[in-house]
């Protein structure tokens, strides 16, 4: 695992997020949705989730639905997160990283005509936002997105 930068929060406050981080990338590789209903998203109907598809989901149930579905229409496997970083405070935490995985579609439904449902290896962006919870944290908002390979305007 690459380095973690953390800023503020307690030692147990920061490994908690961090492990439920990782937690969610197990649990992503595989659509494992009742692990994300029971331990890593929060219940509450206001959260909101901005998934790699270009697509906001509201509520935990919400992305559930979505995970049930590509659970039998995608694979992607282990998602490898590096530079890490984010801060940590007594009832919110926010982290962000970059992530390398590999998408391929494999159900029966037509592939949705996007750049994200291509066969292929790539890099994504996420943010992560945990509020501490009665249970412990959960994650109320994600915005996710790929990265883009080529050149950044300017040269810079």
């Amino acid at each position: 695992m690459s380095s973690v930068t953390l800023a503020g929060g307690t030692a147990a406050d920061r490994d908690s997020v961090i492990a439920l981080m990782h937690t969610y990338l197990e649990a992503n590789a595989s659509f494992d949705w009742q692990t994300l209903q029971g331990r890593i998203w929060a219940d509450d109907d206001t959260a909101m989730f901005f998934n790699m598809n270009g697509h906001t989901y509201v509520g935990r149930d919400h992305w559930v639905a979505l995970w049930k579905y590509y659970g039998q229409q995608a694979q992607t496997g282990t998602w490898v997160p590096y530079d890490i970083a984010g801060t940590v405070g007594d009832e919110v935490a926010v982290l962000w990283s970059h992530r390398k995985t590999h998408m391929s579609w494999v159900g029966s439904d037509p592939r949705p005509n996007d750049p994200w449902h291509a066969d292929k290896d790539f890099i994504s962006r996420a943010t992560m936002v945990f509020n501490k919870k009665p249970e412990g944290w959960r994650v109320v908002h994600v915005h996710f997105s790929e990265a883009n390979p080529g050149q950044r305007p300017g040269g810079i």
